[in-house]
């Protein structure tokens, strides 16, 4: 019987091509924006946790340096920052914690190579324990150690671009300079690139000295210097915050120089921020689908004006009032569930083809297609078709057989 109605249906709407096929249009048009758009939204926020996860995403905790607001009097009798003993004394013996490190982002900064070359680039003074804790990947030379460090060796590592453009060949074992800084590069950092995450320097684009090294040449250094740690599970995070709020206050005499912020409180507010935008682009897009839903019933009012004496007809033969509904309510779901499953069609393959396009810009992009929402797609379609057929098809059953022969 189902299949009996979708043949007819089909065949109907193939005697009025031209009207049919700008209704599947109307009804498409709705179904690719809200699985395209859904699609490219989901890959947005995944390229973004992808980005925050591979540091440790909602296990970082980032304790800050900032103008006291209690104790300020007391205040001037400290430097501003936090030191090497701050990290070693508040984070050492936490069994929860799973790295740390203490590093300072210093701005752009120009940069002159042994070479005369002079570009503009940003500089990070940071323990050993950064290229571990951010996932610093070196594709040549290496890294510097916690020894070098503390030893305030004139060495550095930089970023793959900001070698390019200093030194025609490798980078590792030449010199550079950047104000008071002179160092020698024993690295180059791999395309570390993380989409959409900044921590007030670029990945790609960036020079790397040990902490105690930049602390002599650039004294703000000191004061710009932050800690960074990652526990080993997020539900650790408020033990340790309490933990170590109560030792560096009292390692800083009461004052509260300094400020936390956790990642997973982060994290969860990305996650409802982008659910509330996959909604508003969901219901943008749902504005064609109800457009298309108007086109979808007045093509049955002027097919149902057009086709009385067949109506009369069928009705003079025996066909009753629901069968008479039933067939205008099939090419109602017809023109529907077609047109929405070529725009579901159309919205995956842009939606992947974008993304092939996109990841060539940006190689962190994370590729997503939400079939959730070729799911909902489908589904409105097949909803907007069964509401806005119900009055032409209620139309056509009500009409009287004999008024309808006449017609």
């Amino acid at each position: 019987m189902v299949g009996t109605l979708l043949w007819v249906a089909l065949r109907s709407l193939r005697q009025h091509t031209v009207r049919s096929l700008l209704t599947l249009l109307s009804i498409g048009i709705g179904c690719f924006g809200i699985v395209s758009m859904t699609s490219l939204a989901e890959s947005g926020f995944a390229s973004l946790e992808k980005s925050i996860e591979e540091m440790g995403g909602a296990r970082l905790l980032m304790f800050v340096p900032k103008r006291p607001e209690r104790a300020e009097a007391r205040a001037s009798s400290f430097s501003l920052g936090l030191t090497r003993v701050d990290r070693d004394r508040a984070l050492s013996d936490l069994a929860e914690l799973d790295g740390a490190t203490l590093l300072a982002t210093l701005g752009r900064r120009e940069v002159v190579s042994d070479a005369g070359l002079e570009v503009s680039t940003d500089l990070v003074a940071a323990d050993a324990a950064f290229f571990d804790l951010f996932r610093m990947r070196v594709a040549e030379g290496r890294a510097f150690t916690e020894a070098e460090n503390l030893g305030r060796a004139p060495v550095c590592v930089i970023g793959h671009k900001t070698a390019e453009r200093l030194w025609p060949g490798s980078a590792v074992g030449h010199w550079l300079v950047a104000g008071a800084l002179r160092c020698r590069v024993i690295g180059v950092f791999a395309d570390n690139d993380r989409f959409g995450l900044s921590f007030g320097f670029e990945w790609t684009d960036l020079l790397v000295v040990p902490h105690e090294t930049g602390a002599v040449a650039l004294p703000e250094a000191r004061s710009a210097a932050m800690i960074l740690a990652k526990t080993r599970q997020p539900s650790e995070n408020e033990h340790v915050k309490r933990v170590v709020n109560a030792r560096l206050v009292e390692r800083h005499h009461g004052v509260d120089d300094f400020t936390i912020y956790d990642f997973s409180s982060v994290m969860a507010r990305f996650h409802a921020l982008f659910t509330v935008l996959e909604v508003i682009v969901a219901l943008v897009a749902a504005v064609a689908l109800v457009i298309g839903g108007v086109g979808v019933m007045n093509m049955l009012l002027v097919s149902v004006t057009e086709r009385v004496r067949e109506i009369g007809v069928r009705k003079a033969l025996g066909a009753r009032p629901a069968d008479i509904a039933a067939q205008f309510a099939a090419e109602a779901l017809a023109l529907s569930g077609l047109g929405g499953t070529l725009g579901a069609v159309a919205g995956v393959l842009v939606a992947g083809g974008s993304a092939i396009l996109i990841r060539r810009a940006l190689p962190g992009w994370v590729p997503v297609t939400s079939w959730v929402a070729v799911g909902l797609a489908l589904a409105s379609a097949l909803g907007i078709g069964a509401v806005f057929g119900w009055a032409p098809s209620r139309r056509a059953a009500r009409l009287d057989p004999v008024e309808a022969l006449r017609g």
